[in-house]
């Protein structure tokens, strides 16, 4: 088995054990991942942000820039920063938000510095994240991993789309089960 069909595999077997689902995928060649959802429950998101839910969205920290200018704005919050929204908790050293000319939403934010984001059990760790609005996709890099329990995915990056529910994890991929999720995962693998 290839280095690459390695880290497919391994990919698949996380998205499968950590974020628990019933139907069967195949994996596609870029190790991306479907993450489908249980059918008795409804579908769930890997990380549901919920940016355009119309609930509100608080960012807190010591220290706050504010910039305007070439019909944008950014915020920019420095020290102990924190993020709340629908259960959704983002910590990190700085954050950058950056709002389209007459927007009450980012439309992009920048999370850098021992960056944490939290929703239930779910918790991902990198030292940058990226959220894009438009695209709906998630970026965590530098030393990036995913846990929820004891299982946990990392990476050198992890990307979280959204939209289509999908995970990739670029260089460095590996996965650690919790105890008895790989046995309950025998004879599912390609």
């Amino acid at each position: 088995m290839t280095r690459s069909q390695r880290a497919i595999l391994a990919a698949w077997v996380a998205a499968r054990c950590i974020w628990p689902a019933v139907a069967d995928a195949e994996p596609s060649p870029a190790a991306e991942v479907p993450v489908p959802s249980v059918e008795a429950a409804p579908p769930q998101a890997l990380f549901d942000l919920g940016w355009d839910s119309g609930k509100p969205l608080s960012i807190h920290s010591d220290e706050l820039e504010y910039v305007q200018g070439a019909g944008t704005r950014r915020l920019m919050f420095r020290n102990s920063v924190r993020v709340e929204q629908d259960g959704m908790t983002i910590t990190s050293s700085r954050l950058e938000a950056f709002y389209p000319p007459n927007g009450n939403q980012p439309d992009r934010l920048v999370a850098e510095g021992d960056v944490r984001l939290a929703k239930g059990e779910r918790v991902a760790r990198c030292a940058r994240a990226v959220y894009e609005r438009k695209s709906e996709v998630l970026t965590c890099e530098g030393g990036a991993e995913l846990q929820q329990g004891e299982s946990r995915l990392s990476g050198d990056v992890i990307e979280i789309d959204l939209r289509a529910d999908r995970v990739r994890v670029r260089g460095a991929a590996a996965v650690t089960l919790e105890s008895g999720l790989a046995a309950a995962g025998e004879g599912i693998l390609p």
